[in-house]
């Protein structure tokens, strides 16, 4: 666990920028809402500098599993290294850092980051709620992860084979009768394997993986790629469990919801960076693409709180039925 002068020299640059942000963002004639109001009362003042409820309440939000009704004590905590950084921060200033050509582009750049993610939650903010209809669809569109779902009950091979067996691995596994014949087989190759049996619903396997089991009858076995070589997935047994549309329809419209703020951030960025006027210069002018050709706008990460795109995960639906 870093130390309380760890965290405070990390993030001196911060609350540095968090300075010279706050001085940016400044703004005259513009009335106080009560939001604005309370945001604004002190909760500590560092050498005459007034720390906000505001500050105080983004700190506690940078704090990984930190409830936002926290107790006293865990606020007094982060209120302690905001104080910290605030005395550094004014340190750095007295040396004439914020004047530093590399902290004025690290502020800068902080400055577009913040600026650029919060411009890009507010479109997003603006995508309705998926339709009935959208979620019929998606519901009716895909019958093995709800109608026609299932608990598959797996023996999982999992075997360490260069690429040169894999064909080799695939023709045993579908020639071998028995997991027990496969597993001679490959300690007398040398292969090294692992072996367990799991149990999954549909929801919590690849397509990919869906796809072959459903083909097999118990006791048949199938190959999948894995991080390592390939895994020999034998069919065990399989028991229906479907998930009604009432159901499923919390998860698919958190999914769709999702991927509906996905695609129009990517529509709106497209449309942003075609009414730019973007000019490559220097050694990047040879790499400028083509006239009309699309060029790259990549959503920032954090701006979006999206599950997979692929289907709605095994967490947003309720757990296999066993």
């Amino acid at each position: 666990m870093k130390s309380s002068r760890a965290r405070v020299g990390a993030a001196a640059l911060a609350a540095l920028a968090a300075l010279a942000l706050s001085a940016c963002g400044q703004k005259k004639d513009v009335a106080a809402t009560p939001a604005d109001a309370a945001g604004s009362e002190a909760v500590a003042k560092v050498n005459g500098d007034q720390l906000t409820a505001s500050q105080l309440t983004i700190a506690m939000q940078k704090q990984r599993g930190m409830r936002p009704d926290a107790g006293d004590a865990a606020s007094k905590q982060v209120l302690d290294d905001l104080i910290n950084e605030q005395i550094v921060a004014q340190k750095a200033v007295a040396a004439k850092l914020d004047t530093d050509p590399k902290v004025v582009a690290q502020i800068e750049a902080a400055r577009r980051d913040i600026l650029a993610r919060r411009f890009i939650e507010q479109a997003a903010e603006t995508n309705g709620k998926p339709s009935d209809d959208a979620v019929q669809k998606f519901y009716d569109s895909r019958p093995a992860l709800f109608a026609q779902r299932k608990v598959w009950t797996l023996q999982r091979l999992d075997i360490q084979a260069p690429d040169t067996r894999r064909t080799d691995v695939d023709a045993h596994v579908q020639s071998l009768k028995t997991s027990a014949e496969l597993t001679d087989w490959l300690k007398a190759q040398k292969l090294p394997f692992t072996t367990k049996q799991e149990q999954d619903a549909s929801e919590q396997l690849p397509p990919n993986v869906l796809e072959k089991l459903a083909a097999l009858k118990d006791g048949e076995s199938t190959v999948v790629p894995s991080q390592f070589g390939v895994s020999a997935l034998t069919l065990v047994s399989s028991a229906s469990a479907p998930k009604t549309l009432a159901d499923a329809k919390p998860a698919i419209e958190q999914f769709l919801a999702n991927q509906g703020r996905r695609e129009l951030i990517v529509n709106m960025q497209k449309t942003i960076r075609d009414g730019a006027k973007v000019e490559y210069v220097g050694r990047f002018a040879a790499l400028a693409p083509a006239p009309g050709a699309d060029a790259a706008m990549p959503v920032p990460a954090p701006a979006i709180s999206a599950a997979s795109t692929a289907a709605p995960t095994a967490s947003q639906t309720s757990p296999a039925q066993k």
